[in-house]
């Protein structure tokens, strides 16, 4: 049993710095070394790593980054951000539209997806008007964040509870909603309080971005069938087979060649996934995750149901902030069924896992997206500028979503 804790550890350990002397590693191929170690001096048979990928969660992801291509090759996004910012009067309404908008599309459309598009916007439409861009950047981060956690389609995370959970996608989004809609109320009220001497008074000039081609036909395609998914996940379909199927429906549709959309896939995201599968199955074989779902559930099941929740938001909030929230809820997926509700148990999941990652600047891959994004272009999100904002938004939204889900009916 050894070894394969040694692996585990080591795994999450690399995931979580990403670089040791001498090596330069991101989430996915740390993932992907600790999953061949797995087989490899483990003792997890080659048969065992091939099954322990959940195709469920592979196919959905698949199926639901197509379309986001598509979308994306179309402009869709970066006339969307256009017609958000055109809106703006003030820069305290400028904020508000940037965190609003950036959340309602994350919501539907992946929020690492969303800032990455969107931050060159934003950038381009500000520099004109000399004002200091990282508080609205800092926004859209947050606000992507929060919005992402409303449905099962809006975050990496939310994407295998929903699979796992097999609640039903209307239920989901329904029961997220008010602690969704408060965070970003609370996140915007902070943000006013952190920049209020950048918000006040007029813009220099009204924020008009440069106009973005859409491609009309090929959005309007995306759309439809995007439209038709919900309909078949809230009608209760096959989140994965809904997902492929319109995927595969917009390939056949799109009159593009398939490989620009292809190039728009996340591959590096279902290598981690599948990676991360691997190394969980090898723990479980030399079983050690019995221990750790005991441990999981007694921490779960602490005075009542706003105890449990405070108590498993608390240890997503650490764990999401020191490996991230992708292995954090992979390394719950046993505790949960074992709850007295698992049902509010994965509502409590996903919402912690998400606003946990507002906590700092390398909390989630949404918000090292705008700051990369950002620096390319000339602006610094420093470790701390971003932090006054994130610690009281993350700590504030996760207290508010505690208290919503665990005294809902």
């Amino acid at each position: 049993m050894a070894v394969p804790i040694a692996i585990f550890a080591a795994t999450y350990l690399l995931i979580a710095v990403q670089r040791v002397p001498y090596v330069h590693l991101n989430r996915p191929a740390a993932a992907l070394l600790g999953a061949v170690a797995m087989v490899a001096v483990g003792g997890l048979p080659l048969e065992q790593a091939y099954r322990a990928v959940d195709l469920d969660v592979m196919v959905f992801l698949l199926g639901l980054m197509i379309l986001v291509g598509y979308l994306e090759l179309g402009g869709f996004f970066e006339a969307a951000g256009a017609w958000l910012l055109r809106r703006a009067g003030t820069p305290a309404r400028l904020l508000l539209l940037t965190m609003a908008g950036g959340g309602a599309l994350s919501a539907l459309f992946v929020n690492d997806t969303i800032c990455l598009v969107l931050t060159p916007v934003l950038l381009a439409a500000l520099k004109p008007l000399g004002v200091r861009p990282v508080p609205y950047l800092v926004g859209l981060a947050i606000g992507a964040n929060i919005g992402s956690a409303l449905t099962f389609v809006g975050n990496p995370q939310n994407m295998l509870i929903g699979v796992w959970s097999g609640l039903p996608f209307a239920r989901f989004a329904l029961a997220l909603l008010p602690a969704v809609g408060g965070a970003m109320a609370i996140a915007y009220g902070v943000l006013r309080m952190v920049y209020r001497r950048e918000l006040a008074g007029p813009l220099p000039a009204p924020v008009v971005p440069g106009a973005y081609p859409v491609d009309r036909r090929l959005v309007g395609t995306a759309l439809a069938l995007f439209a038709l998914a919900l309909v078949g996940w809230v009608a209760g379909g096959s989140l994965p087979l809904v997902a492929i199927g319109a995927g595969a429906l917009m390939i056949a549709l799109g009159r593009r060649d398939p490989a620009e959309a292809f190039a728009k896939v996340e591959w590096s995201l279902l290598v981690f996934f599948a990676a991360l599968f691997v190394v969980m199955r090898g723990l479980e074989h030399a079983g050690a995750v019995a221990p750790i779902t005991r441990a999981g559930t007694a921490l779960a099941t602490l005075g009542g149901r706003v105890g449990e929740a405070a108590a498993m938001s608390g240890a997503m909030l650490l764990l999401s902030n020191l490996v991230s929230n992708v292995p954090a809820v992979i390394l719950w997926r046993e505790v949960i069924p074992g709850l007295p509700d698992p049902a509010a148990g994965w509502l409590v999941l996903a919402m912690s896992s998400t606003f946990a990652g507002n906590l700092l600047l390398i909390g989630s891959m949404a918000n090292l997206i705008v700051a990369e994004r950002a620096e390319a272009r000339g602006v610094r999100i420093g470790y701390w500028e971003y932090a006054r904002a994130g610690v009281p938004v993350a700590l504030l939204t996760i207290a508010w979503g505690v208290l919503v889900l665990a005294l809902r009916p």
